[in-house]
């Protein structure tokens, strides 16, 4: 999710284009991040240092780590940490920029400063983002009265990573007033007071949601393709649903339903979570019922 949401960045102030970013992204999973970039970003080296071991990798049959190790820039144990390290996607997608001589390994703190500014993150926040856990990721885009949801956001977006498009990523999420009427699913999920979630349309995203969920080309939102959404929502609930049986928590969950939210229903804290397939939107929506 951490590539997509700074590689948008990266085209809204024009360092990329979409051709490159679209390429930069089906590359991902080929790229493997230089030991060099990882102990710059943990700060075990500096930019200099790192410039140097390069330059005496080129002339040596040795590894990165061991000759670092040799000149006193890390220890063993810094170098199997750095090595446990490579898997990370924002590092990744770094190392993808600096192969594609998009940008500077230097150049990265300005941007991610920037990123920073921009958003409002604190300097924890910008360290969860890096983190590339999505987990650690959504309660950033989460305000305070929405915090309450990150477990089920954080279900719900995982689930469409898997089962619909890994560049699945989210945007700020704000509190409305109430639950979208047209173009929509919800499903109750009943323990004590309660919850209903559900997603709604908003640019094209539930479309194309629906089509890839269900291998089916649909092109518009209607009883079939909302009754794909309703399966994805029911997946996604359920895994919720389990995870808080093991702690002893039980919820029961309901059909899912194609209809406007019971006047009877009174919610509260209702949050509403952009949700993007690429460059494709649609929403997220999570209530606490009263």
């Amino acid at each position: 999710m951490v590539e997509n949401i700074l590689g948008n960045f990266l085209l809204e102030i024009g360092k990329i284009d979409k051709q490159q970013f679209y390429r930069l992204l089906k590359e991902h999973d080929d790229t493997r991040v230089k030991l060099g970039l990882i102990a710059v970003e943990e700060g075990m080296m500096t930019l200099d240092q790192t410039t140097e071991v390069n330059i005496l990798q080129s002339a040596m049959d040795q590894r990165f780590g061991d000759i670092a190790v040799a000149k006193g820039y890390l220890t063993d144990e810094q170098v199997d940490y750095l090595l446990k390290k490579q898997g990370n996607p924002y590092l990744t997608f770094i190392q993808s920029l600096i192969d594609e001589e998009i940008i500077q390994m230097g150049e990265m703190d300005s941007i991610m400063e920037q990123l920073k500014q921009k958003n409002g993150f604190t300097d924890e926040q910008l360290s969860d983002l890096k983190s590339g856990d999505v987990n650690r990721i959504v309660p950033i885009f989460l305000p305070e009265e929405c915090q309450k949801y990150s477990a089920i956001v954080g279900t719900v977006i995982r689930t469409l990573i898997r089962l619909v498009n890994r560049n699945t990523y989210i945007g700020t999420a704000e509190i409305v007033d109430d639950f979208p009427y047209e173009n929509q699913v919800n499903q109750a999920l009943v323990w004590e007071e309660g919850l209903i979630d559900g997603f709604s349309e908003g640019d094209g995203g539930l479309v194309e949601m629906c089509s890839v969920f269900a291998h089916e080309d649909f092109e518009t939102i209607n009883e079939d393709s909302l009754d794909a959404a309703g399966e994805l929502l029911n997946c996604a609930n359920g895994l919720y649903v389990s995870s808080l049986s093991r702690r002893g928590i039980f919820l029961e969950i309901t059909p899912p339903n194609y209809e406007k939210c019971s006047d009877d229903v009174k919610l509260y804290s209702v949050c509403r979570v952009p949700v993007y397939l690429t460059d494709k939107k649609f929403y997220f929506n999570v209530a606490e019922v009263k």
